[in-house]
């Protein structure tokens, strides 16, 4: 174990966290959102654009204006991707887990036709956006391996969305909701009105994540690097047991295993999708529990 390897590991758990706080929310409030990989790269391609276009000028409040825009943008615009999943589901009675993954099926391929073609940089020759500047990148924390500032906001992610849920009403209300729509109904709780909320939370979180990815770790938005990271944090979550502390140390796992992985392929001359295999082993193993005499 070194520390570059160490660093991308907590890196990419800290990636998990944010997105896995999103996908939690969604879990409480009964629906799954599998729009997460979408989503995820919606995001990061808004922040990268923005954060390209807005922070050129050399003036430092410029590049606040820059940061508090792109992450704002990249919250909105995933939220409202989440937002119609729901918004079908409460007036067309549609299934918001089949939605939310049609909607990042959709997403993905649009995006990429943005990114290679009017988006794509014109000083290289990558299937990417242009690099955002230096100034509006995350410090690191962990020379030369690429953990940043995003791992301590993840920590807080992780924190208030304890606080959210165990602390406030409308979180009580949404684990009600999620536990017993019948009994939220009969106890006159806004369903319509949580349904919604908890899928616009859960869409922004995911969009915080790509924007992370971009200004911490990527400094471009490039095709595919969403891939894996939305469902990796959907099983985070779901090894936390929806319990937003326990995110903590399952996206730090599913971290390390994804990250030590993929080292394995490379240096054992084997595709990258062995990675998947063992991932997936692991996750069963965990997962399987034998039958009780």
């Amino acid at each position: 174990m070194n520390i570059y390897y160490t660093g991308s590991a907590l890196n990419l758990s800290a990636l998990y966290m944010i997105a896995g706080s999103g996908a939690l929310i969604s879990m409480k409030s009964g629906d799954f959102n599998l729009g997460g990989e979408g989503q995820i790269y919606l995001g990061g391609f808004v922040s990268a654009i923005v954060l390209a276009k807005l922070a050129e000028s050399g003036n430092p409040a410029m590049s606040c204006f820059a940061v508090l825009t792109a992450v704002l943008a990249a919250f909105i615009c995933t939220a409202l991707m989440a937002g119609v999943s729901a918004v079908f589901k409460i007036f067309r009675n549609a299934d918001f887990l089949f939605t939310s993954f049609i909607a990042s099926a959709a997403m993905i391929p649009f995006i990429d036709g943005l990114v290679s073609g009017p988006f794509r940089s014109t000083t290289d020759n990558l299937l990417a956006t242009p690099f955002i500047p230096e100034k509006v990148r995350l410090p690191s924390i962990l020379p030369p391996s690429p953990l940043n500032a995003s791992f301590i906001l993840a920590l807080a992610f992780c924190a208030a969305a304890w606080f959210l849920l165990n602390r406030t009403a409308w979180g009580r209300q949404l684990c009600i909701l999620g536990t017993s729509p019948e009994f939220s109904r009969f106890a006159g709780f806004a369903g319509h009105r949580l349904s919604l909320s908890s899928a616009l939370l859960s869409g922004g979180l995911h969009g915080l994540a790509g924007a992370a990815a971009i200004a911490g770790t990527y400094f471009t938005c490039h095709q595919g690097f969403y891939s894996g990271m939305g469902w990796n944090a959907f099983s985070a979550a779901l090894i936390a047991g929806a319990n937003p502390l326990l995110l903590i140390p399952s996206s730090i796992f599913m971290g390390f295993i994804t990250t030590y992985s993929n080292k394995f392929a490379l240096y054992h001359n084997f595709g990258f999708d062995i990675s998947s295999m063992i991932q997936a082993v692991i996750l069963f193993l965990i997962a399987f529990k034998p039958r009780s005499k």
